[in-house]
């Protein structure tokens, strides 16, 4: 049997604010003249080819920005609009997500060109999506962080329980459930996960821990040929005033204040701008050093329907 060692960096592109905790225009601008720049640059650096999934509202504010990645030649992915907890996929209907994702694909293939690939805002979605997704010509999705387990530190919550029954390697998904494999035309590569997500935010929470969970995602991508899917953010980027700190309450709930806003904020902020880029140089080196393949979601996905015929 042959074994095919995939590595998959993905990059969430907003305007999300880390210190002011919500989408601010100014973070926007930030991540479009200093945040990606940076990450292009270290990207280059070990020749990763990446697919950057972009929010409608990213792409409508700072198209400039699109055009930069596009240079690099990475693939442009569709983020949906907004990233506002209002407009979390799994709170809307099939008409409101049809709309919002609709009108983030047309603002993007406007810039870009014609694109496939697909990520939830904050990781939410359900059956519909999928419908919708298939409708509007997505090609896969990566919205699924199978075997992650956040507890109360995530909005949804409750609902991301289900990732823990999800499919561990790719599959396509159910019309019945996004955690189910199915028979949709939309390919589901899951975000890496043992437990604790293979991310940006937890490689900067727990530098030492992160290390120990790519050690055993990697043993296992070895074994089994399932690719690694690591998730980023151009935010992380981005040096922080401390004077510029604040918590903006989002959450409905003072549970879901006290853990998903207030704490996982203090541990969002851990190692950013210059640290952040230092963590992500040994994550590529490492990668590079077990000779994984760098590959972005379009051609992973085109390899994946190759090699089941």
């Amino acid at each position: 049997m042959v074994i095919f060692m995939y590595f998959i960096m993905t990059i969430d592109v907003e305007s999300f604010s880390i210190p002011l905790n919500k989408l601010d225009y100014d973070t926007g601008r930030r991540v479009s003249t200093e945040g990606l720049p940076l990450l292009l640059d270290i990207l280059a650096k070990y020749d990763v080819k990446g697919t950057f999934y972009f929010t409608g509202e990213m792409a409508e504010n700072f198209p400039e920005s699109l055009e930069l990645v596009l240079e690099y030649d990475h693939e442009i992915g569709c983020h949906s609009y907004s990233h506002t907890l209002d407009r979390a996929l799994d709170n809307l209907s099939y008409t409101e997500q049809l709309s919002e994702i609709g009108r983030a694909k047309n603002i993007i293939e406007r810039i870009a060109g014609k694109i496939e690939s697909f990520r939830a805002p904050m990781l939410r979605i359900n059956k519909d999506t999928v419908k919708i997704l298939e409708l509007l010509e997505f090609k896969s999705d990566s919205s699924i962080a199978s075997q992650r387990f956040d507890g109360l530190l995530t909005f949804g919550s409750m609902k991301k329980l289900g990732w823990l029954v999800a499919p561990r390697r790719p599959y396509f998904l159910s019309y019945e459930s996004p955690i189910k494999s199915g028979n949709s035309n939309v390919l589901e590569i899951p975000i890496s996960a043992l437990i604790f997500p293979y991310i940006g935010t937890f490689m900067r929470a727990s530098p030492n821990l992160f290390k120990i969970l790519q050690k055993l995602l990697f043993i296992e991508s070895k074994i089994t040929d399932k690719p690694i899917v690591f998730l980023f953010h151009p935010n992380e980027c981005l040096d922080v005033q401390a004077s510029k700190v604040m918590t903006t309450r989002r959450a409905r709930n003072i549970i879901e204040y006290i853990f998903a806003d207030f704490i996982r904020q203090r541990i969002k902020l851990k190692n950013l701008g210059k640290a952040s880029l230092k963590l992500l140089n040994e994550v590529l080196y490492t990668t590079r050093k077990y000779e994984f393949e760098f590959i972005c979601i379009k051609d992973y996905r085109k390899r994946f329907r190759d090699r089941r015929g």
